[in-house]
């Protein structure tokens, strides 16, 4: 398994070593402030106000059909990298917070296990089974990335999920409790994100 970090535009103070480094635009600053240095910065370059040239980059045209951080995803499948810890993509303005949410299931497709790092909270998501690491007394959010989702197993949790079909027009998935330090939840049917607050 190869590991990376990509990255984004929001400020983070949480971060977890990564062998390679992608920063997207802006999240080049993000990194520098941090003391990160990126391995490649990928990007139209608008938000940054300059290219870069201390670092390689792939550079792309203002005027594109994605975003910046679809780039860093794209381009990480293409230097082989299986697993992706994302930062800078929480906060700011909102439409760019849900269309962030999109890069989990982006990576998915593209073969890379990718999760979305708060400093008090992990997003994930799948389209099959889960094993999640936690604190008894966490919470955990399933959240139905389509239309629907089911349930098959969930373990670990407080409230029953089992066989539970969830849908975007309710809240039902919304802050369940560990209870273990162990959490196993497989759907079936369109894919959910897992909120793990911490």
């Amino acid at each position: 398994m190869r590991r990376g970090a990509l990255i984004l535009s929001q400020p983070f103070e949480r971060y977890l070593e990564a062998p390679f480094v992608i920063a997207a635009d802006a999240g080049y600053l993000r990194a520098i402030e941090r003391g990160i240095k990126p391995d490649l910065i990928v990007g139209d370059f608008d938000s940054l106000g300059r290219v870069p040239t201390e670092v390689e980059r792939v550079e792309v045209p203002v005027e594109k059909d994605f975003s910046d951080g679809e780039l860093g995803i794209r381009v990480a499948a293409l230097r082989s990298l299986t697993s992706l810890d994302i930062y800078g993509a929480m906060g700011g303005r909102p439409d760019h917070f849900l269309y962030n949410l999109h890069l989990l299931k982006i990576a998915d497709d593209l073969g890379i296990r990718a999760v979305i790092r708060g400093d008090h909270s992990d997003i994930y998501y799948t389209e099959g089974g889960m094993y999640l690491s936690v604190s008894k007394g966490d919470t955990l959010s399933i959240v139905p990335f389509g239309e629907s989702a089911h349930i098959i197993k969930a373990t670990g949790l407080k409230y029953p999920a089992e066989g539970v079909t969830l849908t975007r027009h309710d809240t039902r998935g919304l802050s369940n409790v560990c209870i273990d330090e162990k959490v196993f939840v497989s759907v079936k049917g369109e894919g959910i994100l897992l909120i793990h607050s911490f």
